[in-house]
């Protein structure tokens, strides 16, 4: 179990962020002033908007949109109830009705045909008079909502549109980047930023109002207390101290020294995002091989931003709550959350209106097994490794039954000793019903086994190096090493080494070899016959990207094939030899006549693979100290026979 709690989302603020706040402490303006502009400006261009307006929170931008478009009473904006409570209060306090439309079932943003059937049926829903006004749609947890259905409901009812994109930071739908639509009539579209400390990009408080210069000017407007002149226009150089109030307006204006940390976090966002996207990728990964969990939903025409991974419990699968499950996370030291108890369940708004908890059936359900896990670039690839230990440990320990992988329809092939006959490329292997969860030899004392072991073995066996290196060279003046990509843990790709065994330049052929390949040099058929071309992966061992015991690397082309087989297998580091690499030593005496890479991928890999599963299931550690043994003495495995 971790030692150090886990925080949830803390801010990645750094030196240049710091330094920019002392020099905006440092200098004439600490409030509104040229950095706030700089600011505006630079996120603009940024998100591709028209225009942008500074703000003290995505609250207020949400505020200001409502009040510039002249919401009021008398009319309603149509929202969701799967949001944070801000965007339906500030519905409230403009003194508007807020229509709640329950969301959709994959990625719970509100739903287009549910928003349709509301403008149709709002009057008598709400037993009332309200003009429906403005349509706010919440971009949850960084994925877009369908904004073309939404733009076009809109343009055929005379709406406007508020984006809440506090979650959206860097989006983008269809080509284009959540903050830049446009409505396809003059259909005013705002949208809404939050630089809070938890968001993809801080100012520790804060938001961004982006939309037409002529929208944005009329918030602005409203932002200052309704004056003409905010402090820079009137107090820098060459300005007027006068300024006229021209509406009741608002103290919602952004400070120089938010905007100074915004400034240097709006340089880092593109590099915060693709860090999110990569744990993101990484959990998605490893829960989706579990009938316990339902990963996030990613449609194809979106990039999403990735500020929260919210893993979905099947709480038919458990026999723990959703609340249990987060009990336990904290007890091993990592945090979580849930985003968000839906409005309609809050006393206010329940009271109110009336509402039931089924009367918005699709977020009453899917909020009572979500859980919002870790997501942010501070992790490191421990960190993210230990949460997915241990919420599959968790769901392990409490399955209601015993736990059985994913396993894609269909997939089959024919048994380990059916021969070589003619299988069709296209067949898999049915995995055996075994648990998900092996045997896990403890991680920490597994790390440094093999490191110890692979850092002796360097040191032992380095006059050994020197004297293969000089053969190679010898031999043919080519370089020592070989290094090629191939798939690791989770599916990452890494680097492996090896000394070279074949003439230069033949790494864009085939990888695949018969005993009798002229690429193969003199020296390498010595060193393929016992093994030592592989020696080299002990620095692969001591950089943490494999371990000595472990089914072995494969090329991307390969993992591709079977899908299935190897996000099972490369649950863990892959590694420089296992049972099939023992049973296939010699595997290059099995091909015959015919292309290779058919008969390989058809015939020797699924048999490699199916003898893999067995073992990931059974091993334990002192089965891979056997694996070990043999495999430096030489012996074949008793699986091969």
């Amino acid at each position: 179990m971790r030692k150090e709690y886990l925080p949830f989302s803390p801010p990645c603020i750094s030196e240049e962020e710091i330094a920019e706040v002392v020099d905006t402490l440092r200098s004439d303006w600490i409030t509104t002033g040229p950095k706030v502009k700089r600011f505006e400006e630079e996120f603009a261009a940024a998100v591709d908007a028209p225009a942008a307006l500074a703000l003290s929170s995505c609250t207020a931008a949400l505020h200001l949109a409502l009040v510039s478009l002249g919401i009021g009473p008398g009319d309603a904006v149509l929202t969701t109830p799967m949001t944070f409570c801000s965007g339906v209060n500030v519905i409230e306090q403009v003194g508007a009705c807020p229509i709640l439309v329950d969301v959709e079932p994959g990625t719970l943003n509100i739903d287009p045909a549910k928003v349709k059937e509301a403008i149709n049926n709002s009057s008598a829903q709400l037993n009332c008079s309200y003009r429906p006004k403005a349509i706010l749609p919440v971009h949850l947890y960084g994925h877009p909502c369908e904004m073309d259905s939404l733009l076009e409901i809109a343009q055929e009812h005379g709406l406007a549109v508020v984006e809440d994109a506090a979650h959206a930071l860097p989006a983008n739908y269809k080509g284009r980047t959540i903050g830049s639509h446009v409505a396809p009539s003059p259909i005013p579209v705002m949208t809404c930023f939050s630089f809070y400390a938890t968001k993809n990009l801080t100012t520790a408080e804060g938001g961004m109002l982006t939309g037409s210069p002529e929208a944005v000017e009329e918030a602005r407007a409203w932002s200052l207390h309704g004056m003409n002149r905010d402090a820079w226009k009137r107090y820098g150089a060459g300005n007027s101290w006068y300024y006229e109030v021209t509406r009741p307006g608002f103290k919602y204006n952004m400070t120089d020294l938010q905007a100074a940390i915004g400034l240097h976090q709006l340089v880092k966002l593109h590099g915060f995002r693709a860090r999110r996207a990569e744990i993101a990728r990484r959990y998605s990964a490893a829960f989706s091989r579990f009938e316990q969990f339902q990963i996030p939903v990613v449609r194809d025409e979106v990039e999403h931003a990735w500020h929260l991974y919210v893993l979905r419990l099947n709480l038919d699968r458990l026999n723990i709550s959703r609340n249990q499950f987060i009990e336990k996370l904290g007890a091993r030291m990592i945090a979580s959350s849930v985003h968000f108890i839906p409005i309609h369940v809050h006393p206010y708004y329940r009271d109110k209106y009336g509402y039931l908890p089924q009367d918005f059936p699709v977020a009453h359900r899917e909020y009572q097994r979500i859980v919002s896990l870790p997501l942010h670039p501070r992790m490191s690839d421990q960190d993210v490794d230990d949460v997915i230990e241990t919420v599959i440990d968790i769901a392990h320990k409490h399955d209601v039954r015993p736990t059985r992988l994913r396993v894609v329809p269909g997939m089959r092939i024919d048994p380990p000793d059916a021969g070589f006959p003619d299988v069709n490329m296209e067949k898999r292997i049915d995995l055996p019903a075994f648990s998900a969860t092996p045997r896990i030899i403890p991680s920490i004392f597994r790390r440094a086994f093999d490191v110890t072991c692979a850092a002796l073995g360097l040191a032992l066996l380095s006059p050994l190096f020197v004297a293969i290196a000089t053969a190679i060279r010898f031999d043919d003046g080519g370089p020592v090493f070989f290094s090629q990509p191939r798939v690791g843990k989770d599916l990452r790709k890494f680097r492996l080494l090896k000394f070279r065994s074949m003439v230069p330049n033949s790494g864009g052929m085939s990888p695949l070899t018969v005993p009798d390949d002229s690429r193969i040099t003199r020296v390498g058929r010595f060193l393929r016959k016992y093994k030592l071309d592989e020696l080299p992966q002990l620095v692969n061992v001591v950089r943490g990207e494999m371990q000595l015991v472990g089914v072995r690397p494969e090329l991307e082309r390969y993992v591709e094939i079977f899908p299935n087989e190897y996000e099972v297998l490369l649950q863990d580091r892959p590694g420089i030899t296992d049972l099939a690499t023992l049973a296939f030593r010699h595997e290059e005496q099995m091909f015959q006549a015919g292309p290779l890479e058919k008969q390989y991928v058809s015939q020797i890999l699924p048999r490699k693979l199916k003898l893999s599963l067995k073992y990931f299931q059974a091993r334990t550690f002192f089965s891979d100290l056997g694996i070990l043994f043999r495999t430096v003495l030489g012996l074949k495995s008793p699986a091969a026979h």
